[in-house]
């Protein structure tokens, strides 16, 4: 984010649910920074101030909607909370669990939990893959096995988003955009 574009963060209604509710996600001094590198010796010039400084609470019942400009740190932000991506420096705590500097084997079972949601999904559904195939994967990643199969559980989610249980082996690209951004 750049120094020049002043960030407002829009004062938020206080509900009696989420104004008392748990903080779930905490984000303190959030910065990635990545390095310009030039010469021979590939010495370090400078550096892309993709994130600098965030800091953000999200309670239980509040929902978190990230927009901005191209190229203003919205995905970095999000893989940096996401840990796919390691932070220049701040903290990141998941219901009160520091997890800033955790690895795959510890993030493993938070990904359940702390996920990304893009706006256009597309990329994000491979087109080789049934739908089935896509919303079953984190249940086979998870060694989860939900009562009446990983099948019966999809269908049951594909009905619950306002989709046709009987699209489950349909592929991405036979979907609308509104259906699609459902799936992803």
């Amino acid at each position: 984010m750049s120094d020049e574009k002043a960030v407002t963060i829009p004062a938020q209604a206080k509900s009696a649910d989420s104004a008392d509710g748990e903080i779930l996600l905490k984000v303190s001094g959030l910065k990635r920074h990545f390095p310009i590198k030039k010469g021979l010796l590939q010495r370090q010039v400078g550096a892309v101030h993709a994130v600098d400084g965030i800091d953000f609470e999200v309670r239980a019942g509040e929902t978190l909607g990230v927009v901005g400009e191209s190229g203003c740190g919205k995905s970095t932000m999000g893989r940096l909370i996401t840990r796919l991506d390691e932070p220049t420096a701040g903290t990141i705590e998941f219901e009160g669990k520091d997890i800033t500097h955790l690895g795959v084997s510890g993030m493993r079972p938070m990904r359940r939990d702390v996920q990304m949601v893009f706006q256009d999904p597309y990329s994000s559904l491979n087109p080789r893959h049934t739908i089935g195939t896509i919303i079953g994967a984190p249940f086979r990643l998870q060694g989860v096995e939900p009562e009446g199969g990983i099948k019966k559980e999809v269908q049951r989610l594909l009905s619950v988003v306002g989709l046709n249980p009987e699209h489950y082996n349909r592929y991405p690209h036979e979907f609308s955009g509104g259906q699609r951004q459902r799936i992803g």
